[in-house]
């Protein structure tokens, strides 16, 4: 099942903040797919899709780092048509929150 197979890639994706940025970016299109299928998510589904959102979070300044030595962040977001509700999308800015607030 789709629903599956991509969150098993994101919730392993995300424990592997030392990946390249190809596959930061690959983890995002993931992310903006299981968004699609929220609504379809289990209560436990839910909650391990939270978990690793805050895995993400966590391990966002070694995520932006890698893209970054690929790629612009914000063109790719471009590239790919991004909707700003897709925040995982703006590590750049959460980085930069993150060093504002810690």
């Amino acid at each position: 099942m789709k629903k599956d197979r991509l969150l098993r890639a994101y919730l392993t994706g995300v424990e592997h903040p030392e990946v390249s940025g190809f596959e930061v970016l690959e983890l995002l299109d993931v992310r903006s797919e299981i968004v699609e299928l929220e609504d379809e998510l289990s209560e436990v589904e839910s909650r391990r899709l939270e978990e690793a959102d805050s895995k993400f979070l966590e391990n966002g300044k070694r995520f932006y780092e890698s893209v970054n030595e690929i790629t612009e962040l914000s063109e790719a977001r471009k590239r790919e048509n991004v909707s700003p509700s897709h925040w995982w999308w703006y590590l750049e800015k959460l980085v930069q929150q993150k060093k504002v607030a810690g």
